[in-house]
């Protein structure tokens, strides 16, 4: 049997670059991996990661998921090399938790996140339906299913990534196209390397403005500083389990909609499923409930 043409983007690091790794390594070649990147000259860590694998089961390519032309470009390559994609898996970017963020900003993390997982899944979506077989994945993350305070423009565009594959999943499965959503907790990756810790919290003391009042201060300070430090010991992930799951997705002769990776998002998810008002939710962070043991 040939392998699966699997398209993963954002491959320069964490997930994506363990996503493809992973399925590049399948012992039974089960896969062919085109892990790609915005900037080709950040490939050094994926090619020495990939090892032996490179140009025999994993290639690397250029992909601007926020230019047309690059997605046009990119796609027409695969289709006249592969015949078309099996399995498109989109990763998002990392954003701020700041109370102050200039709508430049907010315009990039919607590039990427959404507008840029929308086009990329038009460009695949037409030899997928003509095939009547595909499998479309999108990360979105457990801010996708609950809002976090200072966290908003991060966790408006999971929201939407999780509005979109719930959206097309139905009229996709017509076609015999599945559509997958992972959701992920805090994954050890090279972002959390950048991330200084101080007083103010797990992130940088500039991404709090000047002029905010000394309430929300204090509210960041024990939201994020107290929780994410209990989030790393108890919720966190490592890059290799996620890809393992994205695996075990791809192979699923039934794969579901959503996938939370963790015990602790699962109990997000039965927090915000099973009450309609929404009122639990709020509560739980508010007081930080979720976090405490």
């Amino acid at each position: 049997m040939s392998p699966k043409i699997v398209v993963i983007t954002g491959c320069s690091s964490g997930i994506g670059l363990q996503a493809a790794v992973h399925l590049a390594s399948d012992k039974e070649n089960r896969f062919k991996v085109y892990a790609t990147m915005r900037d080709l000259t950040k490939k050094d860590q994926l090619e020495s990661a990939a090892g032996s694998t490179m140009y025999k089961t994993l290639f690397i390519r250029e992909l601007d998921v926020t230019k047309e032309d690059s997605i046009e470009e990119f796609i027409d390559q695969i289709n006249q090399e592969e015949g078309g994609v099996d399995v498109l898996k989109r990763r998002n970017r990392a954003s701020w938790c700041k109370k102050k963020v200039s709508m430049d900003q907010i315009r990039q993390v919607f590039e990427t996140n959404v507008f840029g997982l929308i086009r990329l899944t038009q460009a695949v979506i037409t030899g997928m339906k003509n095939r009547r077989s595909g499998h479309i994945i999108n990360v979105s993350s457990s801010t996708g299913l609950v809002g976090m305070p200072f966290c908003d423009i991060y966790t408006s565009s999971k929201f939407a990534v999780e509005g979109f594959s719930e959206s097309i999943a139905p009229l996709f499965k017509k076609f015999n196209i599945s559509v997958s959503v992972i959701e992920p907790g805090p994954v050890q990756t090279s972002i959390l390397a950048n991330v200084t810790i101080n007083k103010m919290g797990c992130f940088r003391s500039e991404d709090l403005d000047p002029d905010v009042d000394e309430l929300t201060r204090q509210y960041f300070s024990s939201s994020f500083s107290n929780a994410f430090t209990k989030r790393r010991t108890t919720m966190m992930q490592h890059g290799t389990e996620i890809a393992s799951i994205i695996q075990d997705i791809i192979l699923s002769e039934e794969p579901h909609l959503r996938y939370p990776t963790s015990d602790a998002v699962r109990e997000l998810a039965a927090m915000k499923y099973t009450d309609p008002t929404g009122d639990s939710v709020v509560k739980n962070i508010t007081e930080q409930q979720q976090w405490t043991e």
